[in-house]
């Protein structure tokens, strides 16, 4: 693709970080979600060339995992993936969040209460997941 394609494609879906102490390799911001933009900025565009991202609010350290998981199912969610390409993606992410913090699943949709209405939800044998 080219850059200018690449730069909109960045700009529709630009990575979601937080703002942290400085780590020890200097980097201010953490990413949360959108990890293939980051990936395509940091490989395909110049240090010194900007990139929009998506501000957060920093989660608690012990929620950080969850709060990444809580971003990929819903997003997931939201593209309506084939369940034949996405089943096992999205079901390891509802168990993540199920074992880590099961009430995030709710502020993805009431019906990720439970796995049958999660299978049901995406269209996937429960019993294969």
């Amino acid at each position: 693709m080219t850059d200018e394609a690449l730069k909109a494609y960045l700009m529709q879906h630009p990575p979601v970080v937080y703002e942290a102490k400085r780590s020890a390799h200097g980097d201010p911001l953490f990413c949360l979600a959108n990890l293939n933009a980051l990936y395509i900025a940091k490989n395909r565009f110049h240090g010194s060339e900007k990139v929009r991202v998506t501000l957060v609010e920093a989660p608690p350290s012990q929620q950080t995992n969850a709060v990444a998981l809580f971003f990929a199912l819903s997003a997931e969610a939201c593209h309506a993936l084939s369940p034949n390409e996405a089943g096992h993606y999205v079901a390891a992410l509802w168990n993540e969040l199920m074992s880590a913090q099961p009430a995030l699943l709710m502020d993805v949709s009431e019906r990720f209460s439970n796995k049958t209405t999660f299978c049901d939800a995406f269209g996937l044998n429960r019993r294969l997941y």
